[in-house]
């Protein structure tokens, strides 16, 4: 699927502050795990874990299929035949959302993707959530707290958004880590918590000092100074 953004635009276009917050804005994505992707990390979990139980590996290759099912030759139908096929893997994907094994993460990380693509962030938040707590150890689990965070964005929970995009940012190997905290500190400042704010971007600058978003970080931080909102 196609990365979600955010499309609100500024508007008040002269002002460089709001340039700067708006372009923040934007670059808040999702990470959706779709295709061939999902299929080899499945198959690179299932070996690091040493899953050898043809149980979970049944139920993995149905989620597998139920995927395809859905996917395959995506960009080649009609809206209401994409409309079809969701309903049908949401259907399809329910005996496995309970499941605390990595066959229920990505069960529940289908269903939270699709329900995102029909901007429904209430469902997408919660199947994003039992993704993320079935699986908190796997590499999947920054994944979806960081997407947790953008429908919490979306569903105008910024409390909730900071915390889930903390939670990302805990995974140091995520690839995603420094944006996420830079999100974190970018919502605080818009709330116009300015205290918060310069801590996150400061706790982004020292454990990201070459990350790209750091140099954004470091430029809110001058900004702040020169407002006479920070020391």
């Amino acid at each position: 699927m196609a990365d979600i953004v955010d499309n609100a635009k500024s508007k008040k276009q002269n002002n460089p502050t709001e340039k700067v917050e708006n372009f923040m804005v934007r670059n808040r994505k999702p990470i959706l795990i779709v295709g061939i992707c999902v299929i080899v990390a499945a198959l690179a979990v299932c070996l690091y874990l040493g899953i050898s139980d043809s149980i979970r590996k049944k139920a993995l290759a149905e989620i597998e299929d139920i995927e395809y099912n859905y996917t395959k030759n995506f960009s080649e139908i009609t809206d209401d035949e994409i409309a079809t096929r969701q309903d049908t893997a949401l259907e399809e994907l329910k005996p496995y959302l309970e499941k605390t094994n990595f066959a229920g993460v990505r069960a529940n990380m289908i269903c939270a993707d699709i329900y995102f693509s029909k901007k429904d962030y209430t469902n997408a938040l919660n199947y994003y959530l039992k993704a993320a707590q079935a699986g908190e150890k796997l590499y999947t689990a920054p994944i979806n707290w960081y997407n947790a965070a953008v429908c919490s964005e979306e569903l105008g929970n910024n409390s909730d958004a900071v915390a889930y995009y903390q939670s990302a940012a805990d995974f140091r190997d995520f690839t995603l880590a420094s944006h996420a905290l830079f999100n974190a500190a970018r919502i605080k400042e818009a709330e116009g918590n300015s205290d918060e704010a310069v801590v996150l971007y400061q706790k982004l600058v020292d454990d990201y000092s070459s990350d790209s978003w750091t140099n954004l970080g470091k430029s809110r931080l001058v900004q702040l100074r020169i407002e006479g909102k920070a020391e």
